[in-house]
This record gives C-alpha cells, structure tokens and sequence, in this order.
C-alpha cells in the first residue's frame, strides 16, 4: 500500500466512528496505567473506542509495524515499536519493556494484541503477564461484540466493523500478577477469562 493512502486511512476510520455507536461496560475514564489485553482481530474495534484517549499500544518492528504505527498515530495514539515478548530482546523487546514501565509510572494506560503479531489467533502469549508482574499494573481483558462487520482473509480473521453498526465492549476484572507468580497459570486464566467473555456474549 502506498504511503499516501496510509496517511489516509486515520481520516477514514475517524468518519467510520462517527456512525458507529460504542458502549462499554467499564467506565475507563478512571483508568490509570492498565494493561488492556485484546485480540488482534479486533484491533479496530477497540482503536475506534480509544481515539484521542491517550492510550498506548504496541507496534512490531517491520513494515506491518510501520503502518499501525501511522495508523495508531493517526488516531490520537501514542505508540511503542518492539515486542512484549519477554523473549524477543532482538525485537526490541528489552527496550520496550522499559519504555512502556515509564509510560505506566506516568498514568497512561497501554493496549496489547496478546495474540500477535502473528498468531495463533486467540492464544494468549505470555509477554502481556511477564510485563503486568514486572510493572505491578493490572490486566483488564477486553472482547468487541460487533453487531455487523467483514473478516479480512488473514491468520485471525481481522474484523473490520460496518458503517451504522454497534459494538459493545466487554472487560474482565482487573488481573494483578504476583511476583512469584506462575506466569504460564496466569497466561492461561487470561485466556480463559477473555474467551469467556465471548462465549457469555454469543450465548
């Protein structure tokens, strides 16, 4: 995709917001320095939520990184280029791990893909627990139950909403890691309670 059409695209996902009715049922605005945990596929949905919120999140350091990077820029996000897999240290996973406990010592709440940037899609990776035990900041899962929307042919079926749809969002309660906590048990309970969430809103 060409740069200038890039550049672009925050313009038109703001216009897209405009006709779409967001509900959440957790009031953010007395949110401070929380970890959101979504899944990739609903990036946009969630994006659309937190524009102009002064929320952070997460971008990889490749091409696909440099485009979220102009989109979330775009759209009033500030944003982080690396990995939150504590393993990934040559993907800029130290660095980030640093930049983003600052960020949370400042107030500003930051939103992860736990299942990117490649999947498998709705697995959550570990890096998003590594992190919230070493910055002692809570995780608050999020789900996008999006009344109409098309699936992109990707690895997580990327959901892009329809113009006049609704989306309700659907959190967790706030998940603090203990320091000698199992981080594989918590990367799992993580992942339970967000797919729970889903399944209570598609029963």
């Amino acid at each position: 995709m060409k740069d200038s059409l890039i550049k672009l695209l925050p313009y038109g996902i703001r216009l897209l917001r405009k006709t779409i009715k967001i509900t959440c049922d957790r009031d953010d605005s007395k949110d401070r320095a929380v970890i959101y945990a979504l899944w990739h596929s609903q990036a946009l949905a969630v994006a659309m939520y937190g524009i102009d919120k002064n929320i952070y999140s997460m971008a990889s350091q490749n091409k696909d990184g440099d485009i979220a990077t102009i989109l979330l820029q775009g759209l009033g996000f500030g944003v982080v280029r690396g990995s939150s897999n504590k393993d990934n240290k040559d993907k800029g996973g130290a660095k980030a791990l640093i930049q983003i406990k600052k960020i949370l010592e400042q107030g500003y709440n930051i939103a992860i893909t736990v299942d990117g940037p490649t999947g498998p899609p709705k697995k959550v990776k570990q890096g998003i627990v590594y992190l919230a035990q070493k910055t002692k900041r809570p995780i608050v899962g999020i789900y996008a139950n999006i009344s109409n929307y098309i699936s992109l042919n990707s690895w997580d079926r990327f959901q892009i909403p329809m113009p006049f749809s609704s989306i309700k969002l659907r959190t967790t309660e706030e998940i603090y890691i203990e320091e000698n906590a199992d981080l594989e048990e918590y990367t799992k309970l993580l992942e339970e309670k967000m797919i729970g969430l889903e399944l209570k809103e598609n029963t």
